[in-house]
């Protein structure tokens, strides 16, 4: 009676594991029909979308087993080559990968054979010790797979892989500011003027304004003192600040932008920011002993620090002090599908004693820029998104501006994350590298 060995019916069970697999990447699987001298099979790269075929090959050799693997533990496993089957496949110019199965566990693991054994004390010892997290053959790894068997200069273009995304812009949406707008004609001509007489007199009085042709137009009610001794009360109107806010005209439109700009300098100076009217950007100042000042924020995942303030010291000598960098933003209004929002742009601000300019800022800008990549802006959009929302440590709310969260978009298509180039600060790297790299950047 004609008899099938147990152990050719494992073998054709891991082939079909590979096989489907592969069939779930999206890529074309061949087995060897016959003279395997080593070879059970190949891989053909396809574009995951359109299908197209590369003529790009992996070829496959693949090792079944039900029992335990040698030296396996809960994370690892060793396996050990035979020789002449390691000399075989090291030979020709096609990549050849190693996959080592137990398929009754629907369990499969694989290496690079030429990449592993490139190292020839490596290839001596004819044994390859299997990872089971970042060894793991399955659809997770078709990008690895494919970078094997494409080369960089081949030219081939792959259709990004359809996946949705959440794309993070860097608008920071308004959910409130004042409810009204005042309006009274002064005898004042200049704001210097104004600002004179109520230090003449003593008084304390927000930058919610700005005058125009001889009016004051204010977020502050003109009715309350000081602001009832330099107005005509007679000529005093009050408007729902929604005309301004929805307003077509653009006289209108710029004088409301500038009211929110002058709430938005003193609800970030109640935040302890500062202002450079050089540079039009804010920023967190120097800490009194010019130690390293640190921020919390929520991160995708938790909370993480990021330092806002810190000391750099020169490259000859790390004890004298090269220059001060501090986080900074510049901020400017814009109206969306009839609704507002703050357009932040993340920078530095770099100074020589913690208080002047450094004189090469600009060199220093320059260089964090090249290193900053998608998962370090999004950390510096997420602290100052959530720190523009803190209340003041020692005041009440502020009651001409508050801001929400940062506008989102979902799109049908993304990008792998591992084709994300990272770079980013120290303090960021634990939590950005594991979550927030799979989040993008739309700038408006």
């Amino acid at each position: 009676m004609k008899k099938i060995a147990p152990q050719s019916i494992i073998g054709q069970q891991g082939v079909n594991l590979v096989e489907r697999v592969t069939l779930e990447m999206s890529y074309a699987w061949r087995p060897t029909p016959i003279f395997d001298a080593g070879i059970d099979g190949e891989i053909e790269i396809c574009d995951p979308v359109t299908h197209e075929a590369t003529n790009a090959i992996v070829k496959v050799q693949i090792k079944s087993t039900t029992n335990p693997f040698q030296s396996e533990t809960p994370n690892s496993f060793e396996y050990l080559c035979q020789q002449k089957d390691l000399d075989y496949w090291m030979r020709g110019n096609t990549p050849v990968i190693l996959i080592v199965c137990r398929p009754a566990d629907n369990e499969a693991y694989w290496i690079s054979v030429k990449e592993y054994f490139g190292n020839p004390a490596v290839r001596k010892t004819r044994k390859v010790i299997f990872d089971k997290h970042r060894h793991r053959f399955d659809k997770a790894a078709a990008n690895v797979l494919r970078d094997l068997a494409v080369p960089k200069d081949s030219g081939i273009y792959f259709s990004p892989l359809p996946k949705s995304e959440l794309l993070y812009t860097n608008l920071l949406k308004v959910s409130s500011y004042s409810p009204s707008v005042f309006v009274a004609e002064t005898t004042f001509r200049k704001p210097g003027e104004i600002w004179s007489f109520f230090q003449s007199i003593g008084a304390k009085a927000g930058p919610e304004w700005m005058m125009t042709n001889k009016r004051i137009v204010s977020f502050q009610n003109l009715e309350s003192t000081p602001f009832n001794e330099v107005c005509e009360l007679g000529t005093l109107e009050r408007f729902d600040s929604k005309i301004w806010a929805e307003s077509n005209d653009e006289e209108t439109k710029r004088q409301f932008v500038r009211l929110l700009n002058q709430s938005l300098k003193e609800k970030t100076d109640l935040l302890d920011l500062r202002y450079h009217r050089e540079q039009e950007y804010f920023y967190f100042p120097a800490t009194k002993d010019f130690t390293t000042r640190r921020v919390h924020y929520q991160s995708l995942k938790k909370r993480v620090p990021r330092e806002v303030f810190k000391k750099y010291g020169k490259k000859s000598d790390k004890t004298q002090i090269a220059y001060y960098r501090h986080a900074a933003f510049k901020g400017f209004f814009i109206r969306l599908d009839g609704e507002w929002y703050l357009e932040i742009t993340p920078t530095y601000h770099f100074t020589s004693d913690g208080y002047n300019l450094d004189k090469f800022r600009e060199s220093h800008l320059q260089g964090i820029k090249r290193l900053d990549r998608n998962p370090a802006v999004l950390g510096q959009l997420l602290m100052w998104s959530e720190f523009l929302c803190r209340p003041s440590l020692f005041h009440s709310e502020y009651p001409f501006l508050s801001f929400g969260d940062l506008a989102t978009v979902e799109i049908d298509t993304g990008i792998a994350d591992n084709e994300w180039y990272q770079a980013e600060d120290s303090d960021d790297a634990e939590s950005i590298n594991s979550e927030e790299n799979q989040i993008d950047l739309l700038w408006s």
